[in-house]
């Protein structure tokens, strides 16, 4: 059974402890460390193999976003989970924009804590439902480019018109399989295009593929009611 080896990064002792707890809980996750600070972590990547971080956002000496950013661009840097109290799109994009796969606030039910980190092992990404609204302002408001008609960027990129669609699909939060049954393809199709998608935009991941899309107009999220 392969293991998902995990680093814990948060100033909060009460809550490195309460991951901790919540990782052990499922037995494919080991925990590496916890440590206090993005310094720490940055350093600890350097010199150990690990898959997967749970990182904070705002701590001393090195907040998350550097942190997140000083380990990307390590050699086989490890997949990014942000995890935070703040939903703010002050962290959000930012975050996101460094490299992180995905976006977790605090609250979340451990059982969904786990099943991101699995996620953003395997490649894919997840973020918090209760941020979605954050993440449509903070990228359509603040990140979007206008400088190029939608249609010849669309050509330029050599984006299709199947593509184009599951990148909408996409954004109204549609999974693979529920892509797949919409448009009456297989999932291993869907996988594809997908795989596409992400070489097209120069991305690793859908959330990173959402940002990218969204700040160039491509597609628009829709927003929460």
């Amino acid at each position: 059974m392969e293991q998902v080896k995990v680093l814990i990064v948060d100033d909060e002792p009460l809550i490195r402890n309460a991951l901790g707890t919540i990782l052990a809980t499922d037995a494919q996750i080991v925990t590496l460390d916890s440590v206090e600070n993005g310094l720490k972590a940055v350093e600890f990547c350097q010199n150990h193999e690990v898959d997967v971080i749970l990182m904070d956002l705002q701590m001393p000496i090195m907040d998350g976003v550097t942190a997140t950013r000083e380990i990307k661009s390590i050699k086989n840097s490890p997949a990014i989970l942000a995890i935070t109290a703040f939903s703010s799109d002050d962290y959000l994009v930012p975050v996101l924009a460094a490299g992180a796969s995905g976006y977790l606030v605090k609250d979340t039910d451990p059982a969904e804590i786990i099943s991101a980190v699995h996620a953003v092992h395997r490649g894919t990404a997840a973020i918090s439902a209760s941020v979605s609204s954050e993440l449509v302002s903070a990228i359509q408001v603040a990140y979007r480019d206008t400088t190029q008609e939608v249609e010849d960027l669309i050509s330029d990129l050599g984006l299709t018109a199947r593509e184009v669609e599951i990148l909408n699909l996409l954004a109204k939060g549609l999974n693979n399989p529920e892509i797949s049954k919409l448009l009456k393809i297989s999932e291993t199709t869907v996988k594809t295009h997908m795989a596409k998608i992400f070489s097209k935009l120069e991305v690793r991941d859908r959330v990173q593929a959402l940002v990218a899309a969204t700040r160039m107009g491509l597609i628009e999220i829709p927003r929460d009611s």
